[in-house]
């Protein structure tokens, strides 16, 4: 009898760790994706702030990062090119997510010009170029 009482428990606790509504999932989603777009905000002005003396690659930086905002967006609509209703319930966490993958791909692009290339790098553009 105990066997049982203890497995009713784990199989309880088991299954209310992982039933989430959908109102859960889409925060949790929303919620990942603003942590991805924090993430990017910040490396983006580190940037800013340790280049601040290379005034041409600042404003080259800033159109690049225009651009990629409007190609995300296309991303986006190219991915998911019905009104949202046609893709059901999920279309919130889906969105959310692709939305994370395409701004975590972004923040790792922009970091090379935080944390530098791999020594004897010999094509590293304007990365270290501070002035």
């Amino acid at each position: 009898m105990k066997y049982i009482i203890i497995c009713l428990l784990l199989f309880t606790a088991i299954s209310k760790g992982f039933a989430q509504t959908q109102a859960e999932m889409n925060k949790q989603a929303n919620e990942a994706y603003k942590t991805a777009d924090k993430q990017l905000n910040e490396v983006y002005q580190n940037i800013l702030k340790d280049y601040s003396a290379n005034k041409t690659f600042l404003s080259n930086l800033r159109d690049a990062q225009r651009l990629w905002m409007q190609f995300r967006d296309a991303q986006v609509k190219a991915m998911f090119p019905e009104p949202a209703k046609n893709y059901g319930s999920m279309f919130p966490v889906c969105k959310a997510n692709y939305l994370t993958e395409l701004t975590t791909q972004r923040v790792e692009a922009l970091r090379v010009w935080v944390n530098g290339l791999p020594p004897g790098e010999t094509c590293t553009g304007s990365v270290g170029a501070r002035q």
